[in-house]
């Protein structure tokens, strides 16, 4: 089931764009922001670090994306289980 997000209003752009021009520093100096400890993160926030830290986020040339999702198209495979299989590989040659 999809979830569908509402549009953005005025506020959440305003505070968006403030949130672009001013530095989390400067946040913290007038007070309107706190530093928080690992265990003091909200649940879901926690949950996004914990998998995000199990992830390697690789970035290709458009060139090379191009390639991977033709090679994709042409063997069936989904692209992020073509360039997992490959980096596996990889290091197995590496390794032995």
């Amino acid at each position: 089931m999809e979830r569908r997000v509402g549009k953005v209003t005025r506020e959440e752009l305003a505070y968006v764009g403030s949130m672009q021009r001013r530095s989390g520093l400067s946040l913290l100096d007038e007070g309107r922001a706190e530093v928080l400890s690992l265990k003091d993160y909200p649940e879901p926030l926690r949950r996004f670090l914990r998998r995000e830290q199990r992830m390697v986020h690789v970035k290709l040339t458009a060139v090379g994306r191009r390639k991977l999702e033709a090679r994709s198209r042409k063997s069936g495979v989904p692209a992020d289980e073509l360039a997992r299989r490959w980096i596996e590989q990889q290091l197995q040659r590496d390794a032995g």
